[in-house]
């Protein structure tokens, strides 16, 4: 037992109020050994996510623009349209509300996909997949939008991206898939 300057025994309750509040050396190395068993379980999982790829930046900005499209689409009661020049790699949007002069423009502003991808194709239900022209996505007035996969190539990589009418979210493959390998 421990006693106190007058000589009186001190209990191990009394011994642990005089502590100062702060942590031991052996309680922070426990701590920190459970930190980096949980980091290193944690981390690999998102190594191959979307988020901290630059290659998926293309992917990333394209689906932003689409639940953008729609959102503001329900929004302002307004007919959004995404047009895509497959030849030229140019993406703009247009509403039903633009006059011919304010079209012009937006074609004239039309900008390429960051990141270095480029959409090669566009696949509408029962009809072939279109890799030249131009190619208009309608969002409508009530949020829907037209069912339509979008094909998108990163230097040799491809991956498809799935619009449903009614969803928003957008389904991603991570390959060239049409119609046909849907069902």
């Amino acid at each position: 037992m421990l006693t106190d300057p007058a000589g009186c025994a001190k209990s191990a309750r009394a011994i642990a109020q005089d502590r100062s509040g702060g942590f031991t050396l052996l309680e922070l190395i426990v701590v920190m050994a459970l930190m980096g068993i949980v980091f290193f379980f944690a981390i690999p999982r998102f190594e191959g996510s979307p988020f901290f790829d630059d290659a998926k930046k293309s992917g990333r900005w394209l689906i932003g623009k689409v639940q953008a499209l729609r959102e503001e689409s329900l929004r302002t009661r307004r007919q959004q349209t995404l047009h895509i020049d497959l030849e030229t790699g140019r993406i703009w949007n247009t509403t039903e509300a633009m006059s011919l002069e304010e079209i012009d423009r937006a074609v004239r502003r039309a900008q390429l996909l960051p990141g270095g991808g480029r959409i090669v194709g566009v696949e509408f239900p029962g009809k072939s997949r279109a890799s030249t022209g131009r190619a208009e996505i309608r969002f409508y007035r009530d949020g829907h939008s037209e069912k339509v996969l979008i094909h998108l190539r990163h230097g040799d990589a491809f991956s498809s991206f799935l619009l449903e009418p009614f969803l928003s979210q957008v389904k991603v493959f991570d390959t060239l898939v049409g119609f046909e390998d849907l069902r």
